[in-house]
């Protein structure tokens, strides 16, 4: 990403977008689920940005995936209404912040237990209206959801709460982003696919009819043409993209749309320069071959550790960065990055065109 006005990055950091690359990444994966036939439910997480979804939106999405209440109710509150909160809603308050919002929009919820269940039911009963879920299932990554065997009897008697719907049933392929090779991935994807398609022939021979199967993960996104049973797809990261998306070959550099620009602050010895980035700005999240972030241009650098407000960089070999240029930054991570901003700065042929407010930052509850 060129800059040409050199004054806005003497205030660093900061977290840029590319406004071109982002509309292209939506475009790309927004005529691939046409051209296959599968909707698209966009993960707003990465952005938790009303003017991000609204493009992904305009592109053809049918709605967007939240992972937090507070998420949808920005969404909401931005005029978009057709949400999937993909988390489960639990405690007294939150439900109640649900009934309100339910109020307004078109929502469901991802969950896995049917104590959860029952609550939600019980708002459903409260405003005389069905609330539409997605079961979580485990097909490998191990986080929500029990294992296709183990869901069958489970989601069975959530079929039978009188306000619930049994809309979908879920995944996440997280687990694609630790293999090595297009080959793993594609397994990886094709059995995720594969799996919720047996749990979802199992609960049919119980009269249990579920009509959507909906996948997430950039990681898997670009196999989409060859993933057997989908009928909706959810990823995320795949607007902006970042290290981890680049590392499972989904994206190469050019098609990451976001890069944290950072100042060098001092350069104490031959082998090492500090930044003036640090966890507060690029996040901690580790990279399976190590460094916080890809420096742009400089092969010879690596981010081998942050504090807060420092990033330390290794030199291997020589440099010709002094106090004060600016580096432009891959994070490991983009999720993370965007929620500890609260403006991206977005360029287009190198000028600011406009600053991106992240509305749904912090809205972990």
């Amino acid at each position: 990403m060129e800059v040409t006005d050199k004054e806005l990055l003497t205030d660093t950091p900061i977290v840029a977008v590319d406004l071109d690359v982002l509309e292209q990444n939506i475009s790309w994966l927004s005529n691939l689920a046409k051209e296959v036939g599968v909707k698209l439910r966009p993960h707003a997480k990465t952005h938790k940005s009303p003017y991000v979804a609204k493009k992904q939106l305009d592109a053809g999405a049918i709605g967007i995936t939240t992972a937090k209440l507070g998420e949808a109710e920005v969404m909401v509150d931005n005029g978009i209404n057709d949400i999937l909160i993909a988390f489960p809603i639990i405690g007294k308050r939150k439900l109640e912040r649900f009934g309100q919002l339910l109020k307004r929009a078109n929502l469901m919820v991802a969950l896995d237990d049917l104590e959860i269940a029952r609550s939600l039911n019980e708002v459903g009963e409260k405003l005389d209206k069905e609330i539409e879920i997605y079961a979580d299932v485990d097909t490998g990554l191990h986080r929500m959801g029990r294992s296709p065997i183990e869901s069958v009897d489970h989601l069975y008697e959530i079929s039978k709460l009188s306000h619930i719907t049994i809309k979908g049933l879920m995944s996440h392929t997280g687990h694609a982003y630790q293999a090595e090779t297009d080959e793993e991935i594609r397994r990886i994807a094709i059995e995720d696919a594969t799996l919720l398609n047996q749990t979802k022939e199992m609960l049919a021979e119980k009269g249990v009819f579920i009509p959507e199967i909906s996948i997430g993960a950039t990681a898997t996104a670009r196999f989409i043409k060859e993933i057997p049973f989908v009928t909706e797809m959810r990823p995320g990261m795949y607007v902006f993209n970042d290290r981890f998306v680049m590392a499972s070959g989904g994206a190469k550099e050019e098609n990451c749309a976001v890069s944290v620009f950072a100042t060098v602050i001092s350069h104490p010895t031959n082998d090492r320069i500090i930044i003036d980035a640090g966890s507060k700005t690029l996040a901690q999240d580790p990279f399976k071959h190590g460094g916080h972030g890809v420096v742009k241009g400089h092969d010879n650098l690596v981010i081998s550790s942050l504090s807060e407000e420092h990033g330390t960089i290794v030199v291997r070999g020589n440099t010709n960065l002094n106090v004060g240029d600016v580096i432009q930054i891959i994070p490991n991570h983009i999720c993370p990055v965007i929620n500890l901003t609260d403006n991206l700065y977005g360029f287009r042929n190198g000028e600011l065109e406009r600053m991106i407010p992240v509305l749904g930052r912090g809205k972990n509850r």
